[in-house]
Formats: structure tokens, C-alpha cells, sequence
């Protein structure tokens, strides 16, 4: 059984549309259900969220479109609860925002892998978004494993999203940021994750990605890369609500591949991976380092 695919939409219907028509053209669309969670206007967007609300209605090319308009507005809660109506129904579910263009193999890349890898308690998610960085030279596989989840189209099982679903306790997080292996663990994967964990902690943020990164340092859980993008993020244009304006995500093409992916069971840090996924976030970290480090310092106090 194919993956449900959830769409969380709002009011962007410029994006949405080249995020539908990139989707169609993938290989398993047609044999795809198409959830969509739209969420309900804030005061002075009715005109717009109505519009996109149209243009849904009129959405084919799938086995099925499914629409669930909320009529109170919540981000958090539209996106949640989409989560949870998806895996309760069907066990698994791949996730998408308005803004995600993929490449034509991205369905069959999500489903095989979320098949792959049902069993493997080290997986705690798969993504079609590959940040961008030269993998070494020689490497084999169609993936590579990251402990840091990203949310720009994932992959997930419902008894691994109820295991990071959950609030950060905020006594063990400052038990553990003193543990140095553990920082090293944190930081192994992106300098800016202490400072988003350490934001999140203390009540500033909400956010299920920050959440699970914060686990897989914990425990060693790994998100599934494909070695080149199959995901394309198009609202990193100021648009987003809490997206600036860059151009350091985009890839020039994506992975024209969409069949006989191959994947990897050697579930590991490589550590040449590591240091190419530390430089590429490191652009632009070091100033928000320091004042977390700050920060830090007067939270243990």
C-alpha cells in the first residue's frame, strides 16, 4: 500500500500550483491518495485563502484528493493534526508544504524507502531533500544518513512519530547539554541545532522538527538522504512565515532518477558527510553561536 501523501496548504497559491504540477508528473501519482489540510484565514487573508481554496477543489490527477478545510486558524494544529488523522488511518504517511517542488521519482523514492526501512528502529524518518553538498568520491548507494530530520517532504511511520511527538523535558535537556559527548553529538550534525533546541526548551518555539533532532542526538536515530535532491524548496523567498529570503538550499536540478533506488543497510555516521553537512550550515552560524553560548551560560547559572 502506497503512502498517503499530506499537502498542509494556506494561502500561496502561486507556489501551491507549481508544488501540484511538479507532484502530478511523479511515477506513483496516479496510484496516490492526496490529502490536503488547508488551514483557515488569519484576519485580512480571507480573500486569498479562498482563492487557494478554489483551486484545490479543481486538483486531479491523483487516485484521490481528499480536502479538510479547518475553520479556525492554527498552524501548529492544522499540520498536527493532519500528522495524526494520516497515520492513524493508514500506519505511515509522506508530508508536504505548499512550497515543495519534487522531481518525478520522489514518490517512488519515499515509498520504497518507507518500506526499506518499517522495521529498522536506528531510521526514525526518511526526506527527499539532500542539503548541497559533494558526497565522497566512490560512494555507492542512492543514500546517506544524517541524524538531523528535515521537514522539506518526509517520510514517517506512525509508532516513530508518536515517540518524538512529544514535549522536551526541560530538567533532562540541561542534565544532558553538560554532557560534553552529547553537545558533540548535537553539534555533529549543524552548529544552529543547540540553539534551536535551546529555544525550544524554554517555551519559544514549537517545533516537531527540533524536537525529534534533539532525540536523534539522544538516541541515535538517523533521517534516510537520497544522495541528490528529489526536493526543491520554493518559499525561501520571503514569503514563508518563518523563512527568509535565500538562495543557499537551492540545487540547480534535481535527481532525475525514479527507479531501482538503492539503499543501504550500514545505518551509520560517515563522518565525511558529517564535516560536508557541517561546513554548508556553518555559512551565517558563527555570530547566532555566540549569542546562544551566551544565552547558555545564563539559563545555568
Amino acid at each position: 500500500m502506497l503512502a498517503p501523501i499530506g499537502l498542509t496548504v494556506y494561502s500561496r497559491l502561486n507556489h501551491l500550483k507549481r508544488t501540484i504540477d511538479a507532484l502530478k508528473k511523479n511515477t506513483l501519482a496516479r496510484d496516490s491518495i492526496l490529502h490536503i489540510f488547508s488551514d483557515a484565514p488569519r484576519e485580512g487573508d480571507e480573500e486569498a485563502v479562498s482563492r487557494l481554496r478554489d483551486y484545490i477543489k479543481s486538483i486531479d490527477g491523483f487516485s484521490d484528493v481528499e480536502i479538510t478545510e479547518r475553520q479556525q486558524h492554527s498552524r501548529i494544529k492544522n499540520n498536527r493534526g493532519g500528522h495524526q488523522y494520516l497515520l492513524d488511518k493508514y500506519g505511515k504517511m509522506i508530508w508536504m508544504a505548499e512550497d515543495i517542488v519534487t522531481g518525478t521519482g520522489f514518490l517512488e523514492f519515499m515509498n520504497n524507502a518507507l518500506e526499506h526501512y518499517r522495521d529498522e528502529d536506528r531510521v526514525i524518518s526518511i526526506t527527499g531533500y539532500t542539503p548541497v553538498i559533494e558526497l565522497p568520491t566512490g560512494y555507492e548507494h542512492d543514500v546517506f544518513f544524517l541524524r538531523r530530520f528535515n521537514a522539506w517532504g518526509f517520510g514517517i511511520w506512525r509508532k516513530k512519530y508518536n515517540m518524538i511527538n512529544q514535549e522536551l523535558d526541560q530538567n533532562e535537556y540541561r542534565m544532558k547539554i553538560n554532557d560534553k559527548r552529547f553537545y558533540r553529538q548535537l553539534v555533529s550534525n549543524g552548529q544552529d541545532i543547540p540553539e534551536m533546541v535551546d529555544r525550544e526548551v524554554n517555551g519559544l518555539t514549537d517545533a516537531l522538527d527540533v524536537k525529534i533532532m534533539y532525540r536523534q542526538a539522544l538516541y541515535e536515530w538517523y533521517t534516510v538522504y537520497p544522495r541528490k535532491s528529489l526536493v526543491q524548496n520554493i518559499g525561501l523567498d520571503g514569503s514563508g512565515l518563518h523563512c527568509g529570503v535565500t538562495e543557499k538550499f537551492n540545487h540547480d536540478k534535481l535527481w532525475d532518477k525514479v527507479h531501482g533506488f538503492k539503499f543501504s543497510d550500514e545505518i551509520q555516521d560517515d563522518n565525511r558527510i558529517l564535516s560536508a553537512n557541517r561546513r554548508f550550515r556553518r555559512i551565517g552560524v558563527k555570530r547566532r553561536l555566540v549569542e546562544h553560548m551566551r544565552r547558555m551560560r545564563e539559563h545555568l547559572a
